[in-house]
């Protein structure tokens, strides 16, 4: 397995921005299938999708994990804050990288990225996998979302991620020393900038589904049904054109309550098959 971890968004060969981007090929040989591409929620990182791109290596899948623009290492990428400009630096990121086709594999504010990107550019998407999408309603939980926003200790952290996720549920030590011990200094000023733009009135904007959905792109949902952040009942709302996959006793982190259970659900939603 090789992996470039962290790589700048200094400019490209044209002198675009490039954003930050964990880079994980497959263990199996073979691999000439679109890779999938990992894009976190508000708040977030690449390095979250971690257990998750292992999970995919050893099922022959290359992963590509983007900090999307305004986070993590992408924090001063140029004009950051609207998804419609994280979905257009992906794809201009992907074309630079001679990516032609990738599977958009989106959580929470990076659903509606993914989504976004496949309604501007559908000819480059061979499928959407939406993790607790945002977009779906207006309604969203922006206590929890707050809470881990704010927070500045480690027991402080743990208990707001632990509130995003099903009741009982709290992140292990590593995790949460990592996310904080991670945030660069500015940061929080940043994201509570982004967070006014994106939850303005304690409400999201949503995502226009009919159109998403006439791209003819295979979409699969999958949501825990213990989610409050983005409720589970979204997904019910969503067109029938979408597949659906739900993560019984889970909430709105299922990358890190149910590591299997999502990279079963994102090998599903690209159409491949978990080897063992």
């Amino acid at each position: 397995m090789t992996q470039d971890e962290g790589r700048p968004h200094a400019g490209g060969t044209d002198g675009a921005p490039r954003l930050p981007v964990r880079d994980v090929a497959a263990l199996l040989p073979g691999a000439g299938a679109p890779p999938v591409v990992l894009l976190h929620g508000f708040d977030g990182e690449g390095a979250l999708w971690s257990g998750v791109q292992a999970g995919l290596a050893k099922a022959g899948q290359r992963s590509l994990a983007y900090d999307l623009p305004a986070h993590g290492g992408a924090e001063d990428f140029p004009q950051a804050g609207p998804p419609k400009v994280a979905a257009r630096a992906v794809l201009a990121d992907l074309r630079q990288a001679g990516i032609e086709r990738a599977h958009l594999v989106g959580h929470s504010m990076g659903g509606a990225v993914a989504a976004l990107a496949a309604l501007f550019s559908p000819a480059e998407i061979a499928s959407l996998t939406l993790l607790a999408p945002g977009g779906f309603g207006p309604e969203i939980g922006t206590g929890p979302i707050r809470a881990v926003m704010e927070a500045e200790t480690e027991t402080e952290l743990a208990l707001a991620l632990g509130s995003m996720g099903a009741p009982g549920w709290r992140p292990d030590e590593a995790t949460v020393r990592a996310i904080l011990h991670g945030r660069r200094p500015g940061s929080r000023r940043r994201m509570r900038a982004l967070f006014a733009l994106l939850f303005a009135g304690e409400r999201q904007g949503v995502l226009p589904l009919e159109a998403i959905a006439g791209a003819g792109i295979p979409t699969t949902l999958v949501w825990g049904d213990r989610d409050g952040v983005t409720p589970f009942a979204q997904m019910g709302a969503a067109p029938a054109a979408f597949r659906r996959i739900v993560l019984p006793g889970i909430g709105h982190m299922p990358m890190l309550e149910d590591c299997a259970g999502t990279i079963q659900a994102i090998l599903s939603g690209i159409g491949m098959r978990q080897t063992s």
